[in-house]
Formats: structure tokens, C-alpha cells, sequence
């Protein structure tokens, strides 16, 4: 009695399955980059300017109130400049800062 062998199947190796994942993540980050860059690029949307023929300077707070603070201890205050007019800005010369002191 002797025995048949079966033919073995091969296996696929593992370098083998990995390529359909690689190019499939592949296809994905091409699709959703595709539609991040089409959504950003819609006219419809554009910014509508608040003034039309001229720069607008508008700053996001006019008033900062940093609380009691000791003398000759380092403060930051960061305040957010935006153009909202539809021409370039230029801020010319150094800006202006008034420090009111408490009693």
C-alpha cells in the first residue's frame, strides 16, 4: 500500500498579499488628497471682503486686561491682526501700545 501524495499548494508569501494593501492605501491617499485640493479650490469658498477698493485692518481684541501683575515681571499678550478689505495692507512704522497702570 502506498501511500499518494497531494500537491501542496503554495502559500503565498507574505511580500505577496502585502502589495494589494500597499497600493490599495495608495489609491485611497490619492482620492482623498484629490478631494481635499477640490474643495479648497471651489470658487464658492472664497472670503467676501467686508471692504471693497481699500484695506480694512480689523484686531481680534482692542482691550486686554492682564489682571494684577507684579512690577518688572514679563507679560505676553498676543493680539490677531486680519485684512478683511480687498486691497493688500501695509502697516507702516511701529505699531502703538498704551500701558495703563493701576493704582
Amino acid at each position: 500500500m502506498s501511500k499518494r501524495s497531494r500537491p501542496r499548494k503554495n502559500k503565498p508569501s507574505s511580500r505577496q498579499s502585502l502589495w494589494p494593501w500597499l497600493a490599495g492605501i495608495g489609491v485611497l491617499l490619492l482620492v482623498v488628497g484629490g478631494v481635499v485640493v477640490w474643495t479648497s479650490s471651489r470658487p464658492g469658498t472664497a472670503v467676501t471682503p467686508q471692504a471693497v477698493g481699500a484695506p480694512k485692518l480689523v484686531v481680534d481684541q482692542t482691550v486686554i486686561d492682564e489682571g494684577y501683575m507684579q512690577y518688572n515681571v514679563p507679560v505676553r499678550t498676543t493680539y490677531r491682526l486680519s485684512n478683511v478689505g480687498d486691497q493688500p495692507l501695509e502697516i507702516v512704522g511701529q505699531p502703538m501700545v498704551e500701558l495703563v497702570e493701576g493704582c
